[in-house]
Order: structure tokens, then sequence, then C-alpha cells
């Protein structure tokens, strides 16, 4: 009588096109929240667009008061004249700081990210799974982070998302692959800046 041992691996059912199923609709799942983030970071930037051009034109008109009551002021100025001058450098000392305020959240890019999601979503691979993507500096700089089944199918994602015109000009951050403990066959990989104690042992 032939007997079979069903617990070589070559009987065991394959997991891979289970997995690999798992992953692609993980993509999905990530691709439609990054757009729906797409669209709000558009609407912050649009109302941030318009309260600085409210701020700008407030801040030229009590310039342009103030210009015209230091030019009308007397010789002998009154106490009325002086303090409605000083009330006025401090509101547009205020304006600057509100000014300074929305200029630091990075206004560099006007157009949204919409173009950099769909061209994540025309170069994804079957063999990775993109699980968190942000992009700073007004879209010049992106850090990304995922897991995969092959470590050289990184570099070719990357690859396919630089032929597209919104990430020819982004930079990545440091390549960094880990197995992932949790899943056997797996890779954590990662696109972040370089930690500093990194960054002192590259040094040394």
């Amino acid at each position: 009588m032939q007997q079979i041992n069903l617990y070589l691996s070559e009987f065991r059912p394959s997991r891979e096109p289970l997995r690999a199923l798992h992953m692609l609709w993980a993509g999905v799942a990530f691709l439609i929240i990054l757009i729906c983030f797409s669209f709000y970071s558009n609407h912050k930037h649009t109302l941030l667009l318009q309260q600085l051009e409210v701020e700008q034109k407030s801040q030229q008109a009590i310039q342009a008061q103030l210009l015209q009551l230091s030019a009308n002021k007397p010789v002998e100025s009154s106490a009325e004249i002086d303090a409605k001058i000083a009330q006025l450098q401090k509101s547009v000392q205020r304006h600057q700081r509100i000014l300074t305020m929305i200029s630091h959240q990075d206004l560099g890019n006007d157009k949204g990210f919409s173009s950099q999601l769909i061209a994540m979503g025309q170069a994804a691979l079957p063999t990775i799974s993109v699980e968190s993507f942000s992009l700073q500096r007004g879209g010049r700089y992106a850090e990304l982070s995922g897991v995969t089944h092959r470590a050289d199918q990184i570099p070719l994602y990357l690859q396919r998302l630089r032929r597209d015109s919104s990430f020819s000009e982004v930079g990545f951050g440091v390549l960094n692959i880990d197995r992932d403990l949790k899943e056997s066959g797996l890779l954590k990989f990662s696109l972040a800046k370089a930690k500093e104690g990194n960054q002192r042992e590259g040094t040394n």
C-alpha cells in the first residue's frame, strides 16, 4: 500500500494567492483613503490662501492709514493722534504674525496631491502593499512604508513612480527593510528620514 505524507510542503495548500489578494484589497483601500485626504488637503489649502489674501489686504489698509496719519500729523502732536498711531502699529504687528503663521503652513503645492495618488495606483505591483504615505515640503519630499514578498520589487516600484511627471522631482527618504515577525515570508519596508543615531554611525 502506498502512503502519502500530507505534511510535506508540496502537499500543503498554497496561501500565496490569498496573501496577494489581501495585499491587493489593502492597497485599494489605502488609495481610497489617500484620495479622500487629498480632497481635504486641497480644501484646506484653498482656505489658507483665502485667509492669506484677506490678511494681506487688511495689513495694507492699516499701513496706508498709518502713513496718512503720520503725514497729516501737526507740528505739535496731540495725544489722541499718538495713541491712534500706536494702536495701528500694534495692529500691523498682529497681522504680520498671522501672515507668518499662515506662510509656515507650507503652501508650496497649489495643485494638491491627486496626481501623485493616481501615479501610485498606476505604478502598483501585486507584490507590494503600501500601508502609509505622506508628502511634505509642498510635495517635494515623500515618505512611505508597506510590505512586500521580494526586496527587489521596491526599486522597481520606485522606478515606475519616477516615470510619472508628478514624482519626477520628488525626493524619497532612506530605504529600510526588515522581516515581518508576524507574517513569515513578508518583508516590511519604509522610505523615511534617517534617524540621528544612524546618521552619526554613518559619519563615524
